[in-house]
C-alpha cells in the first residue's frame, strides 16, 4: 500500500501490522481512533504528516515475515483473537494486577501516582471480563454462523440481522478501555520508573506497558478488521436471502 494523507490510520495498520510502532511512537492512536485519516490525525496533534508518510512507506519497503491478518478469514480471526488475546488478557491482567497494587502499596505515599493506576487497572480488567465474556458467548458464535451459512455449512434459515447492534456496543467499550490506557499512560510518563524503583516497580510497569500495546492491537484487529468485514458478509447474506 502506497501511503497518502486520505488514507485512514486503522486501514494502513490493517494493512502492515509493522507500522503499529511507528503510530505508537508519534501517540497516534490506530485503534479507537481507527477511522481517522492520517491528515486529520496528524493535524490534531500536529504532526508533521510528510515525515510520518516516509517512515510509514519506509517500512513497507522492508520485507519480513508478518501475519496477513486480512487474509484470514473470520472464524480464523475469531480463533486467533481468542486464543492469542483474550487468553493473553485472562493470564496476564491478574499477575500484572498483583505487582501494581503492591507497587501502589509499598511506593504510594512517595509516589501518588502509583495508587491511581492500580485503581484504573483494576477497573479495566473489571471491564474486559464480561465484555470478552459477551463476545464470546454472543457475538463471536454468530460471526462463526455467517462464515457457515455463507460456505452453506449450515442452513440459512435461522438467519437473523444481528450483527450491528452488538458490534456497536464492543466498540464503545472498547473506546473506554482505550480512554483507561491513555490514562495510565499519561500518569505514568510513558510507563517511566523512579530512579528508587524496586524490582517489582520495574515489573509492573513492564507489564503495564506490554499488555497496553496487546490490547491496542487486539482492539484495533477487531475494531479495523473482524467488524466490518463482519457487517459486510451479514449484508451480502441478507441480499442473497431476500433475493431468493
Amino acid at each position: 500500500m502506497k501511503i497518502n494523507k486520505d488514507i485512514t490510520i486503522g486501514s494502513i495498520v490493517a494493512e502492515d501490522i509493522r507500522v503499529a510502532s511507528i503510530f505508537q511512537k508519534y501517540g497516534l492512536d490506530f485503534c479507537c481512533g481507527g477511522n481517522k485519516t492520517l491528515q486529520v490525525a496528524c493535524l490534531a496533534q500536529d504532526i508533521d504528516i510528510e515525515s510520518i508518510i516516509s517512515e510509514l512507506n519506509e517500512v513497507n519497503k522492508i520485507e519480513g515475515e508478518k501475519i496477513d491478518y486480512q487474509s484470514l478469514e473470520l472464524d480464523e480471526l475469531v480463533t486467533y483473537i481468542i486464543q492469542t488475546h483474550h487468553r493473553y488478557i485472562n493470564e496476564k491482567g491478574p499477575i500484572t494486577a498483583q505487582f501494581i497494587e503492591k507497587v501502589a502499596h509499598v511506593h504510594g505515599e512517595r509516589h501518588h501516582e502509583t495508587v491511581e493506576i492500580a485503581r484504573i487497572f483494576k477497573e479495566l480488567l473489571s471491564e474486559l471480563g464480561p465484555h470478552m465474556m459477551k463476545e464470546e458467548k454472543v457475538l463471536f458464535p454468530y460471526i462463526m454462523n455467517l462464515v457457515k451459512m455463507e460456505k452453506g455449512e449450515i442452513s440459512s434459515n435461522s438467519f437473523r440481522q444481528f450483527v450491528s447492534n452488538p458490534i456497536r456496543v464492543m466498540m464503545m467499550e472498547h473506546d473506554k478501555a482505550g480512554d483507561m490506557l491513555k490514562s495510565i499512560k499519561k500518569i505514568s510518563n510513558n510507563y517511566s520508573v523512579p530512579v528508587d524503583a524496586c524490582n517489582t516497580y520495574k515489573a509492573a510497569f513492564s507489564n503495564l506497558q506490554e499488555m497496553s500495546d496487546d490490547i491496542i492491537l487486539h482492539i484495533h484487529l477487531e475494531n479495523n478488521i473482524l467488524f466490518p468485514k463482519a457487517v459486510k458478509l451479514e449484508e451480502n447474506l441478507t441480499r442473497d436471502i431476500f433475493e431468493k
